[in-house]
């Protein structure tokens, strides 16, 4: 075995209840800030939940975030929290108030121009500190620095993460997907999945991320084959524990090609990042075999073991349709083009080259 690293520093909580541990993890804090969207907050009840038990607390709420939020959004934000001199931010939400928290959290502190912030190695003030609280089972963005922000001008996306923008706690309760649609909820999974495939076959991958790959994507795989009933709690624990597992893969692997490819069809086309996932994974999985990563087979093994249909789950979405039947050709060679300037196809188990990727994207 040869040498390698791992570090996944956050300190998490799992499980039903686990939105107790925020009482004791609150109590250095007066001023808090929450990151989230819209609606999430009264939806799933945690709006109530901070009224009822931090009375005490001076509590803002920024619940701006859009999906796929906007380099102008985070700048806000962190004029938000710096103006009410906030000590603590939560994110709660999906991945997209995830990731905002944490940018947010280094803006507060850092007033600076996004891309000036970006190039710098690390922050020059410390971030707040910040919890993290998933309502969706598929970025595992509260395991990781990643914090995945959308230039509206460009229409391109940017990780802005630094050494020191880790989520200092998660908070990980599955009771906060209940309120989640059926959809929403497998194309969260599909992201939760891709993330272990990836992380599992990338060039970075050691025995560190594969452990945890292996386990994340049998634990979906096999949530899936006993139907997915979203009314049940068994699946949205699972669920929930796979995204939270792949957030910690691509920790250490980063995403590849498909990741990249995927960008592009929620830029411009709007579509659920998981989603743009799962109506490409059968595309990846094909150059995978006919370039003979020898990785793909367990991966075959595994979706073979539980009798994976992916067609019929791209169905249960609304999207059991082909990439030229989204796109047409000049768009699909734009989407390559586009997937190849990203860092994510750097770390591919395959010479990602521009014609192959185009052929088997224009084959069915």
């Amino acid at each position: 075995m040869q040498q390698f690293s791992f570090h996944s520093p956050v300190h998490a909580f799992f499980g039903f209840n686990a939105i107790d541990n925020l009482k004791t993890l609150l109590e250095p804090y007066r001023t808090v800030c929450i990151v989230s969207g819209a609606s999430s907050p009264d939806k799933t009840g945690f709006r109530k939940y901070m009224d009822e038990y931090f009375k005490d607390k001076d509590i803002f709420w920024f619940n701006r975030i859009e999906e796929n939020p906007s380099i102008n959004t985070i700048l806000k934000g962190g004029k938000f929290a710096r103006e009410c001199r906030a000590e603590v931010v939560i994110g709660f939400g999906g991945g997209s108030p995830l990731d905002a928290s944490k940018a947010i959290a280094a803006f507060a502190t850092n007033n600076k121009g996004f891309y000036e912030l970006l190039t710098e190695d690390r922050l020059e003030k410390e971030p707040l500190p910040v919890i993290c609280i998933p309502t969706t089972c598929g970025t595992g963005s509260e395991m990781n620095n990643y914090s995945i922000v959308t230039d509206t001008e460009k229409l391109d996306k940017i990780n802005f993460a630094k050494a020191n923008t880790f989520p200092k706690y998660a908070v990980i309760d599955p009771v906060f997907l209940r309120s989640l649609n059926r959809k929403t909820l497998y194309a969260t999974a599909f992201d939760a999945f891709t993330h272990c495939l990836e992380g599992f076959v990338s060039v970075r991958a050691n025995p560190f991320s594969d452990s945890h790959a292996l386990t994340g994507m049998e634990i979906i795989l096999a949530t899936f084959a006993e139907g997915a009933d979203t009314s049940k709690d068994e699946t949205l624990i699972n669920f929930l524990y796979g995204s939270t597992l792949g957030g910690i893969v691509i920790l250490h692997t980063a995403t590849t090609l498909l990741h990249a490819l995927g960008y592009y069809l929620t830029n411009e086309k709007k579509m659920h990042h998981g989603t743009a996932n799962a109506v490409l994974l059968p595309y990846y999985l094909e150059m995978m075999r006919e370039t003979g990563v020898e990785k793909c087979m367990v991966v075959d093994a595994l979706m073979e073991k539980y009798g994976f249909d992916i067609s019929r789950w791209q169905n249960e979405m609304g999207y059991d349709v082909t990439i030229t039947e989204i796109l047409s050709d000049e768009e699909i060679e734009a989407m390559v083009d586009y997937a190849l300037t990203k860092k994510n196809s750097e770390w591919t188990p395959f010479a990602a080259e521009r014609e192959f990727i185009l052929e088997v994207l224009k084959r069915y």
